[in-house]
């Protein structure tokens, strides 16, 4: 089964972070061939934006991180997140 990665680009000028998520065979394989995947990853973003390379080195998108996109635990986290501010609001 594929592994799912989020690549984020990081801007220092203070510009909003784009990401896109990438599927991989594995992480092992992600972390061999790092600079293909990165590199696929910022076309891609380039391709959803309607942005060159150019434009990404313009803005400042020069950090890039990288991690294991893991959907059950983010919809867990962000179901516990909403539940908290229905709470806080009296929505239940």
């Amino acid at each position: 089964m594929a592994t799912i990665i989020q690549v984020t680009l990081i801007s220092r000028k203070g510009y909003k972070p784009m990401s896109t998520l990438i599927a991989v065979e594995n992480v092992n394989d992600f972390l061999r061939n790092k600079a293909d995947y990165q590199q696929k990853a910022a076309t891609r973003i380039c391709a959803q934006r309607h942005m060159t390379a150019h434009d990404l080195t313009k803005y400042g998108y020069d950090g890039i991180k990288c991690r294991v996109y893991d959907r059950e635990k983010i919809a867990r986290e962000n179901a516990e997140r909403y539940a908290k501010i229905k709470a806080e609001k009296g929505w239940t």
